[in-house]
């Protein structure tokens, strides 16, 4: 009897096990709500100067207008900015109940989700990606995540952080290079983690639950005259899909600093490392067998901020980040000898930023900064040498804010930006906002983006060599690549109907690409390989793409006690081959709805729908998919400690359905929350 069946009834069993526990749990939960709960809402605690509970007063209508800083580098409101910002709060990622920083990209309209091998998050907007989000900006606290190694892009699982730790995630839909530079390509999330300030005393969580979830975090702050700290720590572990060999277990330690150096000066601190192990590979493959990868990241980062004054505010950044990978086999070529197989990496980021923000005049502002970024990647096996892979690249970006009167705002700004393998490029941007009436905003738009060749894509020369003689090649770059571009248009309106407790955000776009790279199998030179018919791939510039559509939220708070978001995606697409139009899905929509029950019980739900998708480099098209989550949490206070207890169930409707590829499933699971803070 092979190991791999009865590891598969072991796990059938344990879960079994762990989902009935979990509805105990969650009956004992449900039967735990007061009658009058069930019955009807129970009345809240009164305030000053506040509505009966359920209605929205006149504080709720006449709320501080939020402000968004990942669209300019200037703070702005939204009706303000030069593009359409999804703001993704705690509230929200609280009613959604995920457990990864990725799931919440759910929430965003023209996002995409899905999660590859490994145990791999892939997050896109309007699709054009494979196992690797790669056209898109993540910071976190304005350090980009990227990942300089393979394709470039992002790796979700190396983030230092847990859910509970982030304020906000501010999410920039469209093209944002003349901000951010390349790889702002469609769309920028930056995820803003919350103040060590706001974060003392102690906290911990804990998860359990189906698909081998067992998911466990703790965070401690303080704060003394002047300083204030934070250290967090997890481990987050779960059995993956089903149909792949993808467990996955994470570690990560982070710490944040600030110091009030005096009354305008500010030093900020940040830290981090993970460390994963990832079930890869495929089962009865001799070329990629079943066996764990090991990954660590590990960063540092200060900022160093003075503001001036009210519309004045200077800051310098730097940050260092070390990325590495181990995964070793051997295949059997002989019955005395193996070809040694190596995917052991280190990626390297360095950065180093100045950014100034301030008022110009009346109705005038500028944001503008100077940015040097450096990459090294060590990978034998990618690049058949154990030198050094090298980039840098210098950026320099201007964004100015006139609003000559309050009906209008002009945005004007560009970045131009010298590549060391590709080159120098610009991105400008120009949007006008128009206000008819308040609460009411129009934007026109027109912006071009760029993103830069990855060191793999311009280098790669990913060959097996037994004995000293090349047996086969996977990819062999003949270089020169060229940056993708995108030429975006926007027409888009933002409505504010506070006396309904309504928002509305729309969005027209036309998205025309260009430069797309794609991989292409050519012919090797003779002699190149034992087989002289065999080819390699590279990757080139060959391919194109063009995304109309609307996209819009919709956010309705109809009393304090309730909050509705839905969103919706639709789109017509053309491009160059069928596989880049296949990766860009047609539609998508969803909805969540939280409601507060009483002061310690409430409930949310999420409803999704997506299309069918085929991610760019698989054979098989994910047919389209509805999945419905549900969460109830109920709160307590005992002996001065705050805790919360709370059941979710993913997938209760669209359980089984396939993720990423045809052959490998998401299934219906549940598991049990706890958390405890002082």
């Amino acid at each position: 009897m092979s190991a791999r069946p009865l590891r598969a009834r072991i796990r059938t069993r344990a879960a079994a096990s762990r989902s009935l526990a979990v509805l105990v749990l969650g009956a004992t939960l449900a039967l735990g709500l007061p009658s009058s709960a069930r019955a009807q809402k129970a009345p809240e605690p009164a305030t000053p100067g506040a509505a009966p509970a359920g209605l929205l007063s006149e504080r709720d209508f006449l709320a501080e207008i939020p402000r968004v800083f990942s669209a300019s580098r200037l703070p702005q409101t939204p009706a303000d900015s030069p593009g359409a910002v999804t703001v993704i709060d705690r509230d929200m990622i609280r009613a959604l109940g995920a457990r990864d920083v990725a799931d919440l990209f759910r929430l965003v309209p023209g996002f995409v989700v899905g999660q590859a091998s490994g145990g791999r998050s892939v997050v896109a907007y309007h699709g054009l990606s494979g196992q690797i989000s790669q056209r898109m900006q993540v910071l976190m606290d304005g350090r980009s995540l990227y990942a300089p190694y393979l394709f470039g892009g992002i790796d979700w699982n190396a983030l230092p952080i847990s859910l509970d730790d982030i304020d906000r995630i501010e999410v920039f839909r469209g093209s944002n290079s003349a901000t951010y530079g390349a790889n702002a390509f469609l769309g920028v999330a930056n995820i803003v983690t919350r103040a060590a300030a706001q974060t003392q005393g102690g906290h911990g969580a804990l998860r359990l639950g189906d698909s081998g979830i067992r998911d466990i975090s703790a965070r401690y702050g303080a704060a003394g005259r002047g300083f204030a700290w934070r250290l967090s720590a997890g481990e987050q572990a779960d059995d993956g899909l089903r149909g792949v060999f993808d467990d996955r277990r994470a570690r990560y330690l982070g710490l944040r600093g600030e110091v009030q150096l005096n009354a305008r000066d500010e030093l900020n601190f940040e830290a981090g490392i993970n460390r994963t192990r990832l079930g890869i590979g495929r089962l009865h493959s001799t070329g990629d067998p079943e066996r764990f990868e090991q990954t660590s990241t590990s960063y540092a980062q200060t900022r160093l901020k003075r503001v001036v004054s009210d519309d004045q505010e200077f800051s310098l950044s730097a940050s260092y980040t070390i990325d590495r990978g181990d995964d070793r086999y051997g295949i059997t070529v002989t019955p005395t000898d193996t070809l040694a197989i190596d995917y052991g990496r280190k990626a390297q980021r360095q950065h180093l930023e100045y950014q100034h923000w301030l008022g110009l005049g009346e109705g005038l502002r500028a944001a503008w900064g100077i940015e040097l970024r450096r990459n090294t990647v060590t990978a034998p096996q990618l690049f058949s040498s154990n030198a050094a892979q090298r980039s840098s690249s210098a950026r320099a970006y201007l964004n100015t804010e006139w609003t000559p009167s309050q009906r209008w705002t002009f945005n004007l700004g560009g970045l131009v930006e010298n590549e060391s393998l590709s080159g120098t490029h610009l991105a400008p941007r120009i949007a006008v906002n128009w206000k008819p009436s308040p609460g009411q905003t129009l934007r026109a738009g027109y912006s071009e983006a760029f993103r830069t060749p990855s060191l793999f894509e311009q280098r790669s020369d990913w060959r097996f060599v037994y004995n000293g003689q090349t047996i086969d090649i996977r990819y062999l770059s003949r270089g020169g690549l060229l940056p993708e571009r995108v030429r975006a248009f926007e027409l888009s309106w933002l409505g504010e109907f506070r006396e309904l407790g309504l928002s509305v955000d729309a969005r027209l776009f036309d998205e025309r690409i260009s430069r797309l790279i794609t991989q292409q199998l050519y012919a090797l030179p003779p002699g190149s390989e034992y087989d002289p018919d065999s080819g390699a791939y590279d990757l080139r510039n060959a391919d194109s793409a063009r995304i109309q559509g609307v996209e819009y939220q919709i956010q309705w708070r109809p009393t304090r006690a309730q909050h509705w978001i839905a969103g919706h995606y639709l789109a017509r697409r053309s491009g160059s081959n069928d596989f880049v139009v296949d990766s860009i899905p047609a539609y998508g929509a969803y909805v969540l709805g939280s409601l507060r029950l009483d002061a310690q019980h409430s409930a949310s739900m999420f409803y999704q729908v997506s299309a069918p998708i085929r991610w760019i480099g698989e054979r098989s098209t994910v047919p389209s998919r509805r999945r419905l989550d549900l969460r109830l949490e109920r709160r307590f206070t005992l002996d001065g400690v705050r805790g919360t207890v709370a059941l979710i169930g993913q997938a209760i409707v669209g359980g089984s359905s396939p993720d990423f590829r045809d052959n490998q499933f998401f299934d219906r699971r549940g598991w049990l929350s706890l958390e405890l803070a002082y």
